[in-house]
């Protein structure tokens, strides 16, 4: 049980270290997911209004065809109307002159709705193209900034997990998922040295007895208040 507990404490340590280098970035790595979000949200945006932009074009040439076809047809109906022999054949033709003018009417009112439409969205694409190049740029210089630390912490912190590896692997699995557990629970703090005869972790007064069965380390203890895992560090008690 002391191999134990020492293989927590030095856990602890290069968890401590990794936690360390961690804050250097600041909140850079979470702010570059966020804008790599933002910016394949704005990407998808473009992508469909250029479709929606594309399909009012494809509406408005089609309009356009059935406008040339009515309007061949009113000719041909206008033409015959001079021919007529009677007035029902006059009526039955001005009937179908009439329904014609109105088809052509509701189609270049459709022609100017998507006119109208293309524009609105000419100008959605046009702002949704400034919030990309924004992004883009934020993202670039974010990434620099992370680039830049890493270049001083990458290796430190490849040498650290390598190193923690080591020390996890001597840990049986059960007490190491009760340690990641702790740890993801209380802020990357699993393991609580005791300090002047409190828990370094949540500094709750532990009682001597308890801290005298701690130091013996004959089995794992933890704190009854915070849950984390105590041990005995030899100048760091009283």
């Amino acid at each position: 049980m002391k191999e134990l507990v020492a293989n927590f404490v030095q856990l602890q340590e290069f968890d401590n270290k990794l936690n360390s280098l961690k804050l250097q970035k600041g909140d850079l790595p979470v702010l570059i997911e966020h804008l790599e979000e933002e910016l394949q949200d704005k990407q998808t945006n473009a992508t469909e209004l250029t479709e929606r932009i594309s399909k009012l074009q494809s509406d408005r040439k089609m309009f356009e065809k059935e406008i040339e076809a009515s309007k061949a047809q009113l000719q041909k109906k206008e033409d015959k109307l001079y021919n007529v022999q009677n007035n029902k054949e006059y009526d039955a033709i001005s009937l179908e002159i009439d329904t014609r003018k109105v088809e052509i009417d509701n189609l270049e009112s459709r022609i100017i709705q998507t006119l109208e439409q293309e524009e609105e969205l000419k100008q959605a694409v046009a702002a949704n193209t400034q919030e990309i190049e924004r992004i883009t740029q934020q993202l670039r210089e974010h990434r620099e900034e992370l680039d830049e630390i890493n270049k001083h912490t990458q290796e430190e912190e490849n040498r650290l997990r390598d190193q923690r590896e080591v020390v996890a692997q001597k840990i049986d699995r059960r007490y190491l998922s009760q340690y990641e557990r702790i740890r993801k629970a209380k802020s990357g703090l699993a393991v609580a040295r005791i300090t002047r005869n409190s828990c370094g972790g949540c500094y709750s007064a532990i009682p001597p007895q308890r801290i005298v069965e701690i130091r013996e380390a004959g089995r794992l203890h933890t704190c009854e208040y915070c849950g984390r895992i105590l041990v005995w560090v030899d100048g760091n008690g009283d």
